[in-house]
């Protein structure tokens, strides 16, 4: 999955057109446990990957989730 492809989900489980690659996700109001339910159902499906809670709290931004695919 291209970063491009990744931020248009990530726009779309967020419900948030503004985001870009940088956002920090504490600056996320969207960034709740829900969007958590969303990306992880979106990683398993597109990627095969399960990301664990403890790789996704690690994370900073955008981009760090992006990472935690492998992609």
């Amino acid at each position: 999955m291209t970063e491009q492809d990744f931020l248009v989900k990530m726009k779309e489980i967020l419900d948030n057109e503004d985001v870009t690659m940088d956002t920090a996700l504490a600056d996320i109001e969207e960034w709740d446990s829900v969007s958590v339910v969303g990306y992880v159902a979106m990683a398993n499906a597109t990627c095969g990957k399960r990301p664990i809670a403890e790789q996704i709290r690690g994370c900073a931004s955008i981009r760090d989730l992006y990472g935690l695919l492998g992609a």
